[in-house]
């Protein structure tokens, strides 16, 4: 039984470019983690999380608790775990192996569970990437550097917009096939982190992009109502988790 500072490691993941099929040579596999709370956790009403960043993997850990909140926000960073191409559930307790296993296989209902605010957070994170272009962290700062600005910042912006695009495109069906990229597609994407694009170039489609393609879809995500019915199935979920872990009756 793995566990991260006294809390059992129920389920891991990895996300991030791996998991998009557009990684390349300098990409670190990025893993969320979810534990267990303790006892004091729940008694002192604290929610744990720690983040880990070595030379070839990044750690986020977050209390499960936050499941059900997280994708009720609909971040497809958090949603993504869900439909990771390396996904192991660590829990030693058969009652939580059957219900994380359970969200799993409802995976592609959560993913469509609050369209209006999954199409919000898309927008949302479009423009903070788009803000930080010239903001490159220690890990980017070689490719503004090189290129003028942040194209990793550039190829995250798209890809938010794209998403959204490509989801709607499957009927929001298969969120997977919406945040993988494949050939020319694949190229395509990867290009903005190459330094295809002048930062004035990237800009002005990027902005043409969201005109043309992604905001015109506000609407029709914002259409649908919250399925409910999945947003209280999590929390009743997650509630069984955490006492299975705990032995509460």
């Amino acid at each position: 039984m793995q566990k991260i500072e006294d809390r059992i490691v129920l389920f891991r993941a990895l996300v991030g470019s791996h998991n998009y099929n557009l990684n390349d040579e300098t990409s670190d596999r990025d893993y969320k983690v979810f534990i267990a709370p303790t006892f004091d956790d729940l008694y002192n009403k604290e929610v744990f999380s720690k983040q880990t960043i070595g030379t070839t993997e990044d750690i986020d850990v977050h209390d499960i608790r936050k499941l059900p909140h997280l994708f009720y926000k609909s971040n497809i960073n958090f949603l993504e775990p869900l439909f990771s191409i390396d996904q192991e559930i660590e829990t030693d307790t058969t009652h939580s192996f059957l219900e994380i296993g359970k969200m799993i296989q409802e995976k592609d209902e959560i993913a469509k569970m609050n369209l209006k605010q999954l199409f919000d957070a898309c927008g949302g994170t479009f423009r903070q990437k788009m803000q930080l272009l010239n903001k490159p962290t220690e890990g980017t700062q070689h490719l503004a550097d090189k290129f003028g600005y942040d194209t990793k910042q550039a190829q995250h912006a798209f890809r938010n917009l794209d998403f959204i695009v490509r989801f709607e495109a499957n009927d929001f069906k298969d969120f997977k096939s919406a945040i993988t990229y494949h050939n020319e597609d694949r190229d395509f994407v990867m290009g903005f982190k190459q330094g295809a694009y002048s930062q004035e170039e990237f800009i002005k489609y990027v902005n043409w992009y969201h005109d043309t393609y992604f905001l015109p879809l506000k609407e029709k995500y914002h259409s649908f109502a919250v399925d409910e019915e999945v947003n209280e199935w999590l929390k009743e979920t997650v509630k069984k988790i955490v006492k299975a872990e705990l032995f509460i009756p």
